[in-house]
């Protein structure tokens, strides 16, 4: 019988104990495949079975956490900071809870604080930040954040609110000397997105009034120049949940065509510099996000390295259900003929157990769909305006981060069980096909993938997080030979070789 098809036919048992496969079969084949050191490029394609891949031609299953702690936040209160400084060890304990990316907040205010400006300095602490991702394995979406337009829509002393208003905080995004409001009130009745002030704002940048958009384009240009040959740098998020202007009827076309020019204007970057195209992650408005479901740009750009990048709060923010914002991201994703990564999701109840069936349920749809997604966020202080409502308010007693931080004590504290068991879960990373089946369960520490190879890719280059909870745990295989463990970064990563047909099984 043809040795492969032998082994294709036997389910192989490795027991994880004690940092060491055992002896069993292909698992301790010499010629087991090497842990690699350095990141892959990662690109997207589109088509009827669209998704991001690697250099190997292995499909790559994006698993991140946001990174606030480089945007340039409102203060709202100076007794409490807006951010929690990011660290080197922020990299190091990500990477070692599982995650192989992050999504990395960064403020236009910040990136050109004056008009025409560039901060090379503000610039210098991305890079390091890059740098520091890639020592710990990690690929990096850089997300050009905004929250309710920028940080000057902020109520000023002396404005005197509208009957039936409340002052606004300032946000993130937008520079001041970008933010042109008519004159129109900072006071808000209801979200903070339904301040005349940020409507003013979000019209006149879609009107290019003064050239404040291509401004915001070519800061896109400069960005995508410094980071044109960087493999850790995954791709670049345009726009986080675009706002919307008076004049809602047009905004979809317009933030379309935003797109579209931006797009190109980081091609164009990329090129000159002698890189290589990076992913292009685009988003629906910020209405998407409350309600799970609006009228979605299209058509702006034939570019076929992009992916669709919803922020799926179903039932964590949004009232729609898991199941239905799944499907209203998958119905418009395919109609496009692109991939989906959930550019954030989350859940904020202030007892975290409370959350347990929604986030168990949240995993199995992303194993059910084969996307990534980000976790919302890693650490937020409890000067965030996300904490304090109102110009010189006080925080509540906990800022739901996923390190969370008791107030206002500015105090961290360990992941909660309730969050840390289904979100540091046993992981695909990567798959040299397509996935059949995938299934993964936290609590439990199981997994069961399938899958069929695609030709094309490396047969080699199956990749599978194992967290520590699970590292004695049995892994059968079938049509996976060369199974091997490695440990880098304080995790342990399962590589192996695959069959045409092959599953793998923790637990």
């Amino acid at each position: 019988m043809n040795p492969a098809r032998a082994f294709a036919l036997v389910a192989v048992v490795v027991a994880l104990v004690g940092g060491v496969l055992s002896p069993s079969a292909e698992a301790v084949d010499r010629s087991a495949p090497k842990a690699r050191q350095a990141l892959s490029r990662l690109h997207a394609t589109t088509g009827s079975q669209p998704g991001i891949f690697d250099e190997r031609g292995a499909r790559v299953l994006l698993s991140s956490v946001n990174l606030m702690g480089l945007g340039e936040y409102y203060q709202a209160n100076p007794d409490f900071v807006a951010t929690v400084p990011l660290r080197r060890a922020d990299f190091a304990d990500i990477a070692r809870r599982g995650f192989n990316s992050v999504r990395l907040v960064l403020s236009w205010s910040a990136l050109e604080p004056t008009r025409g400006g560039y901060d090379e300095a503000y610039v210098a602490k991305i890079k390091k930040a890059v740098r520091q991702a890639a020592a710990y394995g990690l690929h990096v979406v850089l997300d050009m954040h905004q929250d309710a337009w920028g940080i000057a829509v902020d109520t000023r002393d002396g404005e005197v609110c509208p009957t039936g208003t409340q002052p606004s905080v300032g946000w993130d995004g937008a520079p001041e000397w970008a933010t042109i409001t008519d004159g129109a009130t900072t006071c808000r009745n209801g979200e903070r997105e339904l301040a005349p002030a940020v409507m003013r704002a979000w019209g006149h940048f879609y009107a290019d009034t003064k050239g404040i958009q291509t401004h915001l384009v070519r800061t896109w240009q400069r960005l995508a120049r410094d980071f044109a040959k960087s493999p850790t740098v995954a791709g670049y998020d345009l726009l986080n949940e675009p706002g919307f202007s008076q004049d809602t009827s047009t905004d979809v076309t317009r933030l379309g065509a935003f797109y579209g020019r931006t797009i190109k204007a980081i091609r164009t970057a990329e090129r000159r510099a002698g890189g290589f195209e990076h992913i292009v992650f685009y988003e629906p408005g910020v209405l998407w996000s409350a309600l799970g479901t609006t009228p979605t740009p299209t058509g702006f750009n034939r570019d076929r390295n992009i992916v669709f990048a919803p922020h799926i709060y179903a039932e964590g923010i949004s009232s729609n259900s898991i199941e239905s914002g799944f499907a209203s991201a998958a119905s418009f994703a395919a109609s496009q003929g692109q991939t989906v990564w959930v550019g954030e999701w989350g859940f904020f109840s202030s007892n975290p157990a409370d959350d347990a069936d929604e986030l168990d349920r949240y995993t199995d749809a992303l194993d059910e769909h084969g996307w990534g997604g980000a976790w919302w966020t890693w650490k937020q202080s409890c000067g965030n305006p996300h904490m304090i409502g109102a110009p010189g308010g006080t925080p509540g007693p906990v800022s739901q981060s996923l390190i969370r931080y008791t107030c206002p004590d500015e105090t961290a504290h360990a992941p909660d069980p309730a969050y840390a068991e289904p979100l540091f879960r046993p992981m695909v990373w990567a798959v040299p096909g397509r996935i059949t089946k995938l299934r993964s369960d936290g609590r439990a520490g199981t997994l069961d993938v399938s899958g069929k190879r695609d030709p094309k890719a490396d047969a080699c280059s199956l990749r599978v997080f194992v967290p520590k909870a699970a590292a004695a745990h049995q892994v059968r295989v079938r049509g996976v030979k060369r199974l091997a463990r490695h440990h880098r970064h304080g995790r342990i990563v399962l590589s192996g070789c695959v069959a045409d047909s092959f599953r793998l099984r923790i637990g």
